[in-house]
């Protein structure tokens, strides 16, 4: 091969090359993208469910959270968040409280125990024969 048709194969290889990097980068670009979105989404839960465990059911109430400081561990943990809480604590303690409890979850433990009613017969005997 001559150093002439090496020369003219060259600008081929360099742009093979940077449309390879071009696509590449987009790729790259796309996963970024897709992670950054499950990172949102993955934050937003977490300190949807920090925000309710303690005490505030209002999720408004994260847009006092500085969102772009808070991390994902790799064991799915959210860094950052529980210092921001408690700054939020100590801020907007009128915001903190018992949790309310919404009607129609009751548990076992909020029910009085159940007295049988009496009837007008077992009235009748009680005061008769004074049990």
């Amino acid at each position: 091969m001559t150093d002439n048709q090496e020369n003219q194969e060259r600008p081929n290889d360099i742009e093979a090359m940077q449309a390879a990097l071009n696509k590449a980068n987009a790729e790259a670009l796309k996963h970024r993208e897709k992670r950054d979105t499950f990172r949102n989404v993955a934050v937003r839960l977490a300190t949807e469910k920090a925000l309710s465990q303690a005490g505030l059911s209002n999720p408004k109430v994260a847009k006092y959270l500085n969102m772009s400081e808070l991390r994902v561990t790799e064991a799915g943990e959210i860094e950052g968040l529980t210092e921001q809480l408690d700054t939020l604590k100590e801020d907007l303690p009128e915001l903190f409280g018992e949790a309310k409890k919404i009607s129609g979850g009751a548990d076992a433990a909020d029910k009085r125990e159940a007295r049988p009613s009496k009837t007008s017969a077992d009235v009748l005997a009680e005061q008769l024969f004074g049990n």
